[in-house]
């Protein structure tokens, strides 16, 4: 385990990731990254630090809907009613996925971290995308 600063996570979530060819590469991957790089050494809740995963299709820019697999690091910012998100979207065509209903969970809604990995993947959004290379990948760090 290793303590970072929040703005250098972007720069060593991307190291880490590489070259992510499918939705199982990149869960086990940010996965990994959430348990080898802290914030801080101890958190006093677990909401401090926590993920979240979602998926859906969504047309943000009106140019047409994408489908959307989506993970996100949540995390306090000390002394500051702002949460940083580091966000990992895989980007598909809708039509490879047909009708979904969007889908989410945070990690705290389990009792251990593998209980909701496996969630993730018995999910109808994970297994239709499943070993599919996305068209787009993007990484953000924004302040909610």
């Amino acid at each position: 385990m290793e303590i970072i600063k929040p703005n250098r996570l972007k720069k060593y979530l991307k190291k880490e990731l590489g070259k992510v060819q499918n939705p199982e590469e990149a869960l086990d991957r940010f996965v990994s990254f959430f348990q080898k790089y802290k914030v801080k050494l101890e958190l006093e809740h677990e909401e401090e630090d926590m993920l979240l995963y979602q998926y859906g299709t969504y047309d943000w820019t009106g140019k047409g809907g994408k489908y959307e697999f989506n993970l996100t690091r949540q995390f306090e910012i000390p002394n500051d009613d702002e949460f940083l998100q580091l966000s990992l979207t895989l980007y598909y065509k809708p039509e490879i996925i047909g009708e979904i209903e969007a889908d989410n969970s945070w990690s705290t809604d389990f009792k251990q971290l593998d209980e909701w990995t496996d969630h993730i993947k018995s999910t109808s959004g994970f297994k239709k995308v499943d070993g599919i290379k996305p068209d787009k990948i993007e990484i953000e760090l924004r302040r909610t």
